[in-house]
């Protein structure tokens, strides 16, 4: 009976270290990975979303006051968003993320073929034309990755300012 006991923890035991080798594991992948995100790619957080208003190709020429400036033209307008050092595909993410976080869809840039026509008054003693803006976000974005031992290492912060993908404009007199 003690031989048979013997012979069974003998076996269990040799059991134990060959079957993670014949499996083609080691030891060291039987160990719990307290932290799986430490292999995922880097990721963005989105913060302190806003509206912004940004300039369009669209003004028209300077006016010396008292008078009126009338734009009125048939072209397309256009703009750009606003975010430095990262490629088109991360520019991608960061605005497919933007437009999730801020629950408006933002985008690289935006532009409208359109018959544009705006009229303001100019005051006297001013010279001032009229410029047009395009409705966008500004936000802060942050690239980050998760280290061991499950600990959140931020690779950057920066600043952007994006389109709005919907045809929200704004006219106003600029010196």
């Amino acid at each position: 009976m003690r031989f048979r006991s013997v012979a069974a923890s003998v076996l269990l035991g040799c059991a134990l270290c060959v079957a993670p080798a014949a499996l083609g594991a080691g030891a060291s992948s039987l160990a719990i990975q307290p932290c799986p995100e430490v292999n995922d790619p880097p990721d963005y957080t989105i913060s302190n979303g806003a509206k912004a208003w940004m300039k369009t190709n669209l003004r028209s020429d300077y006016l010396r006051g008292p008078g009126t400036i009338t734009y009125n033209k048939t072209t397309t307008s256009s703009v750009n968003a606003s975010i430095t050092g990262t490629t088109s595909a991360e520019a991608g993410v960061i605005f497919a993320k933007a437009s999730v976080s801020l629950a408006v869809s933002v985008g690289a840039s935006y532009s409208k073929a359109d018959s544009w026509s705006y009229a303001a008054t100019v005051p006297a003693g001013k010279t001032l034309r009229l410029q047009q803006y395009k409705e966008g976000r500004s936000f802060t974005v942050q690239k980050y990755r998760i280290v061991p031992p499950c600990k959140v290492k931020y690779l950057w912060k920066k600043n952007a300012v994006a389109p709005v993908k919907s045809p929200s404009y704004l006219w106003q007199l600029v010196g």
